[in-house]
């Protein structure tokens, strides 16, 4: 952000910003209205920078369904006025569309154990093994005398599994929409995103099948592999810090700051991002994922940053 900006000029612009693009978006929205907006747009850089924060957020809902992010909209249009002298149109709306897809009851009642945004949860299970599910995950455990599975529906887990007796064969596997991960006496963590799953072995080894295809991969510790239905990428070398979340903290080196965000944003709803300017920007650090208000000062009291904070459920990082 500019220095000639200040944050209180670019707060009153993104208000301003909001209700134009309300504005602009009803059926009805005549030509002298667009022309007047045009007007407004080249009256002062703080209207340019904060038009391109509304389109930024505008373009975000493109990643939350419609049939969520439409009612979502126009609900905040019946009641304009009165998000509007809150604080904007999309930095409630948006939020609210992102927590509603993320909340649905059916994405979760199905599940034996889930963790809502921002919580964790450890259990032990029936055989001595234990089981931490990360943030917004859902889980279920399915022991039998052939098998010991836990089936991964969304997010992230950690698993200390138990040895079987020897005189029983009972294989230990994690089933997620990508395919199954075999332990072999581990610890290890599985994360399943969209349409890709990924595994990270932090003692001993798992073996990793695919759901449609017969690819079949061992995976030793110190080593992470991302596979999909269909196809297995490539092993690479696992951080020692991938598991850092089973502690309370995010651990990184020298993260770009996009890459961090994206990652404590999977521990609070709403949105949170960065200028494109300062998305490359190095971080390092320890950063509790239980309190990511606090993650974010650090941030901003040892790099260059600021935030700009129109709500809690709507956070940029802008260069200082």
């Amino acid at each position: 952000m500019s220095e000639a900006i200040s944050q209180d000029e670019l707060n009153g612009a993104i208000r301003v910003a909001a209700r134009w693009y309300a504005r602009l978006q009803s059926p009805t929205v005549a030509k002298s209205d667009r022309e007047d907006w045009q007007t407004w747009l080249q009256q002062s850089p703080a209207h340019q920078l904060a038009w391109h924060e509304v389109e930024q957020v505008q373009g975000a809902m493109a990643s939350v369904p419609g049939d969520v992010a439409a009612p979502a909209l126009r609900a905040a249009a019946l009641s304009r006025r009165k998000l509007l002298r809150q604080l904007g149109m999309f930095a409630i709306a948006v939020p609210v569309g992102a927590i509603a897809w993320r909340y649905q009851p059916w994405r979760t009642s199905q599940a034996q154990y889930v963790t809502a945004t921002g919580e964790r949860l450890e259990q032990r299970l029936a055989d001595g093994g234990r089981l931490i599910l990360n943030t917004a995950t859902q889980v279920d455990v399915e022991y039998t005398v052939a098998q010991r599975m836990v089936r991964l529906h969304a997010g992230e887990i950690f698993i200390e599994t138990a040895k079987a007796p020897r005189s029983v064969s009972r294989p230990f596997v994690v089933v997620t929409p990508q395919g199954r991960v075999e332990a072999l006496g581990t610890r290890f963590t599985v994360r399943s995103d969209a349409d890709l799953s990924t595994v990270t072995v932090l003692d001993s080894a798992v073996r990793v099948a695919l759901t449609d295809a017969p690819d079949t991969q061992n995976v030793r510790a110190g080593q992470k592999l991302a596979f999909k239905r269909s196809g297995i990428g490539r092993l690479t070398e696992a951080s020692r810090f991938d598991a850092s979340w089973v502690g309370g903290n995010l651990v990184v080196v020298d993260m770009p700051l996009r890459a961090l965000l994206d990652e404590l944003s999977r521990y609070r709803p709403g949105l949170l991002s960065c200028s494109d300017d300062i998305a490359a920007l190095k971080i390092s650090g320890a950063f509790p994922v239980h309190d990511t208000d606090r993650a974010l000062s650090a941030i901003t009291q040892s790099f260059p940053v600021q935030q700009l904070r129109l709500t809690r459920y709507w956070v940029r990082i802008t260069k200082k």
